[in-house]
């Protein structure tokens, strides 16, 4: 093999036909100098007769009928270890050579104690592990088509989660695909776990909850404001938590609603002599569109789980459920009864109570915590969106702790199926992708955009994975290859039918049943 270009990011090799037959793509090839060591990974192979006669600068050196091997500098050995950043770049005059599986392993050498191992490399048969510490450190994500393999990928790192002693995981589960697993504490919201309307702050309830709009509706905002201060009874800041009866409330804008003021003026004649004369107040009619829609969430069953009374302690419950890690350390939030718009609010709240109290934890008994969002792109979505104002406050926790929550021993995984539908903000915080599947195009531009230049051409041949298959890059994992993910031992209920099969045998519906069923349901 002989090298004829480099740039700062690939290179083109020459070989004989020989050699373009024993090369395959994927192969790593290691060329050497006197210089360095440059480790390069196969992109492209083309079998050619086309002849060169010199002319084209880029060119170092003329050549005729050649075969070109097309590569993608991925980093360098440095004392024989593997490392993504690049030095020094060799001379033209260099040896070419195939890494076989004793050097590979020799180059990937990582830390036992803070590394846990989440499958096979596809081209050599040897296990692929990731630095748990690098890559919880900093925020990362897995992305996939739908069937790509992202519900077992996360379970089969659940499962190496679990072990630890003294991890500490809340996952946020839309579809209740986490909820079964054994080593993990389920948390259901609307069956054994309420969310009371009180926990949201003020900012929350007209905008998140009731989606008044601040611009348009100051009269409705100043009567919701008085509402609220009046039944909490609190000289603590509206953003934090504090207990009240929810009718109460709904009963003092009742009572805005109708509320008269005295003129100073009284009958003189008729049956109302003697008494005082009234107007109508400032809110006066003005909340029925308020009060009607606060009802309406009142009499839903399905809310139920926001306006059932509470103890004035339920704060402290409440983060005992979802902190505590004495019994379980992975805890899964299931929000799969709740109505799917209200989802959103709840993950905001709960993250954002959740992440306070990591602050207000001592540093020194600050416990690392990380949270996973499931189908984040349904709550964390792109600014492209035009997203209204109470979506964006629900951001912006997820904002600050993408931007701040290394300091403060707390870190993201989002996981999604879309990642050019992903707040570009916190995708671009991410140091650590595991990328399975994945064929939309913008969806592959987006990860190419956030990779350094000799991980981009990898992307490329990720819409050909199988189930399964993916790629870890970021600085966990010491070199960007193909993995063969393990199978967890207990998989997800990721509700994946097989249409064709069920289809071949003799099927009925109990119609009957299954209506009552319906009717005994809450809905979502």
């Amino acid at each position: 093999m002989q090298l004829v270009k480099i740039y700062g990011d690939r290179i083109q090799i020459r070989s004989d036909l020989k050699q373009l037959r024993d090369t395959k793509i994927n192969d790593l090839l290691l060329l050497s100098d006197e210089y360095a060591q440059v480790v390069c990974s196969v992109v492209g192979l083309t079998e050619t007769d086309v002849s060169y006669s010199g002319g084209d600068e880029d060119y170092l050196d003329e050549f005729t009928g050649t075969n070109i091997i097309e590569c993608s500098i991925i980093g360098s050995l440095e004392n024989g270890r593997f490392e993504k950043a690049i030095d020094n770049y060799p001379t033209t005059k260099v040896e070419i050579t195939k890494i076989d599986l004793p050097l590979f392993e020799s180059m990937i050498t990582h830390n036992k104690k803070a590394s846990f191992d989440i499958g096979r490399y596809a081209s050599y048969d040897t296990r692929a592990f990731i630095d748990g510490n690098r890559f919880f450190q900093r925020h990362s994500a897995v992305i996939g088509n739908t069937g790509s393999g992202k519900s077992f990928t996360v379970s089969t790192m659940l499962e190496k989660i679990s072990m630890l002693k003294g991890s500490n995981v809340i996952l946020f589960d839309l579809h209740g695909e986490y909820s079964d697993l054994s080593y993990v504490k389920k948390i259901q919201f609307g069956e054994d776990t309420l969310f009371p309307f009180w926990l949201l702050s003020f900012t929350d309830i007209y905008s998140a909850f009731l989606k008044v709009k601040e611009e348009t509706s100051t009269v409705q905002i100043s009567a919701l404001r008085k509402a609220f201060y009046k039944v909490r009874q609190s000289e603590e800041s509206e953003d934090k938590p504090v207990y009240f009866n929810p009718m109460f409330f709904i009963a003092e804008l009742e009572r805005l609603n109708e509320s008269e003021v005295p003129t100073g003026e009284y009958y003189k004649t008729g049956d109302r002599a003697g008494q005082t004369k009234t107007v109508k107040g400032e809110y006066n009619g003005k909340l029925s569109i308020l009060l009607n829609l606060l009802k309406e969430k009142v009499q839903d069953k399905r809310y139920d789980f926001m306006f059932c009374e509470t103890a004035e302690n339920y704060l402290s419950v409440l983060m005992d459920k979802i902190l505590n890690i004495n019994d379980k350390n992975i805890k899964v939030v299931d929000l799969s009864n709740l109505p799917h718009e209200i989802v959103p609010v709840v993950i905001g709240i709960l993250s954002k109570l959740v992440y306070k109290m990591q602050l207000a934890q001592e540093r020194a008994k600050r416990i690392p915590l990380n949270f996973i969002c499931d189908e984040a792109h349904v709550y964390i979505p792109s600014d492209n969106f035009k997203l209204g104002a109470s979506q964006r406050r629900l951001l912006d926790i997820f904002e600050t702790i993408a931007k701040e929550g290394r300091k403060f021993a707390t870190s993201l995984m989002i996981v999604s199926q879309r990642p050019s539908e992903l707040n570009k903000t916190i995708i671009a915080q991410c140091a650590n992708f595991l990328v399975l599947k994945l064929s939309n195009a913008n969806d592959k531009f987006l990860i190419k955009d956030i990779l350094t230049e000799g991980s981009k051409h990898i992307i490329d041949a990720v819409s050909l994975f199988k189930p399964g298959d993916g790629i870890v890059i970021g600085n966990s994992t010491p070199i960007p290859l193909k993995i063969k993910i393990d199978k967890p031992k207990e998989e997800p209920n990721s509700n994946t039918i097989d249409f064709w099969d069920i289809w071949s045998n003799k099927n009925s519906i109990d119609i009957s049943a299954l209506v009552n069923r319906y009717m005994e349901e809450k809905e979502g």
